[in-house]
């Protein structure tokens, strides 16, 4: 906690009818300032925007969902507006999970291309359009660092037209 003292340095003008007058009130005014902590991690990395592994490490794949550590959404989205690229962690969400596939992006069959449109983002429908449960328990369970909520997909979804149609004859 601490106080800041400011003071005019000179005279600003005020309004007056039609004329501008300087103003004479040269009072300090005084503010209260206090040092606000936060649970975030106090590194210096953490600073400059810079995660690493032993912040947000991967979590055991006994955990549970509800279990994961929360991860806030604006950092979350921070890897995708990180500056420096080899800082950056590549970081998914899907069902307000987030996965780190940093490691895993070069062995992703489907290519790195999709996985990197996604970074700091959710990825939900289109995951589940080319994934089945199986293999997210498979490979994606062990990438999940944590939870998080309020990270949006920036693509809505398209319907799906699943039954029968009618013929054309």
């Amino acid at each position: 906690m601490g106080w800041l003292s400011l003071r005019r340095r000179e005279p600003a003008l005020c309004p007056s009818s039609d004329q501008y007058k300087p103003v004479t009130d040269w009072k300090a005014s005084t503010e209260h300032v206090e040092i606000i902590e936060s649970d975030y991690p106090k590194s210096d990395q953490m600073t400059r925007g810079v995660i690493t592994d032993d912040q947000y490490p991967l979590q055991d794949v006994t955990t549970s969902d509800d279990s994961l550590p929360f991860i806030p959404p604006a950092i979350v989205r921070s890897q995708r507006s990180q500056i420096s690229k080899q800082h950056r962690r590549i970081w998914i969400v899907i069902d307000n999970v987030v996965y780190d596939c940093t490691n895993f992006i070069h062995d992703h069959p489907g290519g790195d291309t999709v996985i990197r449109s996604f970074i700091g983002e959710d990825s939900s429908w289109q995951f589940w359009r080319f994934h089945s449960r199986s293999l997210m328990d498979t490979f994606g369970r062990p990438l999940r660092i944590g939870r998080t909520m309020g990270v949006e997909n920036r693509f809505k979804e398209p319907p799906r037209y699943v039954g029968g149609s009618k013929s054309r004859w």
